[in-house]
């Protein structure tokens, strides 16, 4: 069985591993790029990562823990991305209040709240385990 994947409607052939892996990070980096430009909650937590990665530079974590605690942040980013990208899809499904979209929305923005919490709980028992309770 010969499987083809492609892109619908731009016309190049993705049969190579190589080819389909590099214009997948294009697409990743157009993604990221739009969102940096766009979206304002992704700017804050794209700033709030700079942030955490300087706090880690000189914090007393293991290589590992500091690894985690910036690909947990990783995660919050990720789960904006996916909030950004499906409220944009339903604002395409109907531009008039509807109770279902809401709900939605609010759905998605409560995912990224609780991987922040997430986020507050693994930071603050990493300090508490190295300062308070080594």
């Amino acid at each position: 069985m010969n499987i083809q994947i492609h892109r619908v409607g731009d016309g190049h052939d993705y049969r190579n591993p190589f080819t389909r892996l590099l214009k997948a990070s294009v697409y990743s980096l157009h993604g990221l790029a739009h969102a940096l430009k766009h979206e304002q909650a992704f700017r804050y937590e794209a700033a709030t990562l700079i942030m955490i990665c300087a706090l880690l530079w000189v914090m007393p974590f293991t290589l590992w823990h500091k690894a985690l605690l910036a690909a947990m942040w990783l995660v919050v980013m990720a789960f904006e991305l996916v909030n950004s990208a499906v409220e944009k899809a339903f604002d395409l499904i109907d531009e008039k209040f509807r109770p279902e979209i809401k709900a939605g929305k609010d759905m998605l923005s409560a995912a990224v709240s609780l991987m922040i919490c997430a986020n507050i709980l693994a930071w603050a028992g990493s300090i508490a385990s190295t300062y308070i309770f080594p």
